[in-house]
């Protein structure tokens, strides 16, 4: 196998971020709450996907555009599934250049700019999280912590952006 270090880490960098992204989209906890109506506890956290409750040991799980209406719900879900999307070009065309591409500069420059596009948009699905969660006025009764599908999505993009500049450096270092 031939490859410069720097695409081998791009690579491992771009698999990671891959990872990252898939659990942070597919996990129902992106945001966890415990709470108490009416003198019981209530345990909730809620995801892209699936929203539960757990009142007394039982979970009622619901689709979260039940509850949440807004459009910006339906923004963050696109966003995120554009990021994943776009990671997993940026690996398709580091794995081409890595082996099967190994003179040609475009899947290289491909990868780079598909990595730091995926980046762009898990920062915008947790920019408009914040900010919206930020102003609802039913999570502002709520004592909510990001919970660790969140917390994925962020590795997930500062791999993104690791892998990028990483691929990036290979392929001027390359130039020069």
């Amino acid at each position: 196998m031939e490859g410069s270090k720097f695409l081998l880490i791009g690579l491992v960098l771009t698999i990671c971020a891959v990872i990252f992204q898939l659990i942070g989209l597919a996990s129902p906890y992106w945001i966890s709450a415990d709470y108490e109506l009416v003198g019981v506890a209530h345990s909730s956290y809620t995801g892209l996907w699936k929203q539960c409750t757990v009142v007394k040991e039982i979970t009622t799980c619901v689709d979260p555009t039940d509850t949440i209406k807004e459009s910006w719900f339906k923004a963050v879900r696109a966003m995120t599934i554009m990021g994943f999307l776009a990671l997993v070009v940026a690996l398709v065309m580091t794995i081409l250049k890595l082996f099967v591409m190994k003179e040609k500069p475009i899947p290289q420059f491909v990868a780079v700019a598909t990595a730091f596009a995926a980046a762009v948009f898990i920062l915008i699905s947790i920019a408009i999280t914040v900010a919206k969660l930020k102003d609802d006025p039913s999570f502002k009764l709520l004592d909510y912590s990001y919970h660790f599908a969140f917390a994925f999505c962020i590795l997930a993009m500062l791999a993104a952006i690791g892998a990028g500049c990483i691929i990036l450096v290979d392929a001027l270092k390359k130039k020069t």
